[in-house]
């Protein structure tokens, strides 16, 4: 319905191993029809093989000697629900051989065709600079893993992925790239291939893993990210008299939090893809009928800020946390995403660096926090005089504003409660140190607010509870338990309580239970 109401024709979702199949095959096959009643068609995502599948996925390739007969009973397994799209995902941080790779492709595709004769097929161009994703194949050296699906069978399409509110065009990646450009020139490369091939672009609306609607972080610079890749594809395209591409999935977390208005504008923007950006703005605020011109200045000058500081200037780290997995994968090679200053490493740090930190990155910060709060006011007052029916969505829209100027201002507190120890000034460190956590607790006002209207059941958002997933809880749950705030607090806390520097995850909240 949501689909269908903000004019898009697709949805589609990754399979896993760990649900019993005959239960979910009936229940998606309700699903497909109800969706293919509405015009809408339903895709699945399913893994090539083991190698770097890391969420429960279901899974084609145990034992390379049989990819045949394997590939060809999951795949016609999977296809006991009228599926209209199969895209293979290949995992992630680690590669198969790449002539094994094309085997089971090439495989997959003419299975599918026997199979199911009109499914289309695709796989999933996925990211990481990591060592392990290249090889020397066919003569040509440092041959990229997630891009050898070019020399596969020309009936398998291509969807090129990115990560976080990174674009093809602006400087910034995940996964250890400077930027995504080499996908964007991929994506070109594909387009002007002889064989036509499909293409499709695969971004996301929020990145989730310890980062974004998690935090929580409302962060509308995903639209602005979104629409630059959408305005200058579709320019680009043209000018170099490319094939369109085939389609435009959005890669979505959840829609909490305000995440909702990034789909249901990128949806617009898709219908009209040379329009200003401003456009798309102007036709969310125009709902707040004479407060629409305020609003919309509040709504661009968030983004502005967030472009300037947390993408330009590199400081979303700031606002994000780090699970478990994000440091223990940091230890072992793989960065996500570019990390932030680490405690321990400013008090080890000689006084000059220290200073540098200070005049740049919180000098920055408090800026930016300056300049967010009489954004927040300004949304504050106007929801004050809402006419009722608007009062859930702009409250909504104060409280995204309202919770990333409070971690901002928690990151200032516990970075200046860590220098103060640094430089053995332990009363202002534990004055400090107890304003950031007073500040975690005003945080915690907030969200709990919130939770109030979110749209689905509060228990299965935030709960802790047993699912085929590797994730035991619902998606919301750490934005509940502000772990990923409570986490940094308390590593905070060793060092100005306990003098306890180079200390390990260990011991810390995990924020994945």
């Amino acid at each position: 319905d949501w689909l269908v109401k903000t004019g898009q024709n697709h949805l589609q979702w990754p399979l896993l191993r760990t649900v019993d199949w005959a239960t979910f095959a009936d229940h998606a096959r309700k699903i497909a029809e109800y969706a293919h009643a509405r015009g809408v068609n339903v895709g699945c995502s399913l893994n090539l093989s083991m190698k770097g599948s890391l969420q429960g996925n279901y899974v084609l390739v145990t034992d390379d000697a049989q990819h045949e007969a394997q590939i060809e009973a999951g795949l016609r397994r999977a296809m006991e629900v009228p599926w209209d799209d199969v895209e293979i995902a290949l995992g992630e941080f680690l590669a198969a051989d790449p002539e094994a790779l094309l085997r089971w492709l090439d495989a997959a595709v003419a299975s599918l065709a026997t199979i199911a004769p009109g499914v289309r097929i695709a796989v999933q161009n996925h990211v990481g600079n990591y060592e392990s994703l290249y090889s020397d194949f066919r003569g040509v050296p440092r041959t990229y893993f997630y891009h050898v699906p070019k020399y596969a069978d020309p009936r398998l399409g291509q969807t090129v992925h990115t990560l976080f509110w990174h674009d093809l065009y602006r400087p910034g990646g995940m996964y250890q790239h400077p930027d995504f450009s080499f996908q964007r020139e991929f994506i070109f490369e594909q387009l002007a291939s002889p064989d036509k091939r499909r293409v499709r672009y695969f971004p996301e609306s929020a990145y989730f893993i310890a980062t974004d609607i998690d935090v929580p972080a409302f962060l509308p610079e995903f639209i602005e990210s979104r629409w630059t890749d959408i305005h200058r594809l579709a320019e680009d395209i043209r000018n170099k008299g490319l094939a369109p591409l085939d389609g435009h999935t959005l890669f979505t977390s959840g829609h909490e939090w305000g995440y909702w208005l990034t789909d249901y504008l990128v949806a617009k923007m898709l219908w009209d893809p040379d329009a200003p950006l401003d456009r798309f703005v102007s036709h969310y605020t125009s709902a707040y009928g004479s407060c629409a011109p305020a609003v919309h200045a509040s709504l661009s000058r968030v983004i502005e800020l967030q472009r300037t500081y947390l993408l330009e200037k590199r400081l979303v780290p700031y606002v994000s946390g780090e699970d478990n997995a994000v440091d223990l994968g940091a230890l072992a090679g793989f960065t996500i995403r570019e990390p932030r200053k680490k405690f321990d490493d400013l008090v080890l740090a000689a006084e000059p660096d220290r200073a540098a930190f200070e005049a740049t990155v919180l000098a920055d910060l408090e800026t930016m926090i300056r300049e967010t709060r009489p954004i927040e006011d300004d949304l504050a007052a106007r929801c004050r005089g809402s006419d009722a029916p608007l009062v859930p969505w702009c409250e909504e829209l104060r409280d995204g504003v309202r919770i990333v100027r409070l971690r901002l201002e928690h990151t200032v507190a516990l970075y200046r409660a860590v220098l103060a120890h640094a430089r053995g000034n332990s009363g202002d460190a534990n004055r400090l140190l107890h304003e950031a956590m007073a500040i975690t607790e005003r945080a915690k006002d907030v969200i709990l607010e919130r939770e109030k209207h979110y749209r689905f059941d509060v228990e299965r958002l935030t709960a802790a509870y047993d699912n085929p997933t590797v994730y035991k809880f619902g998606y919301l749950r750490q934005a509940h338990t502000q772990c990923l705030w409570r986490r940094q607090d308390e590593q905070a806390r060793r060092i100005v309580e306990e003098n306890l520097i180079g200390s390990k995850p260990t011991g810390l909240p995990s924020c994945l239970d």
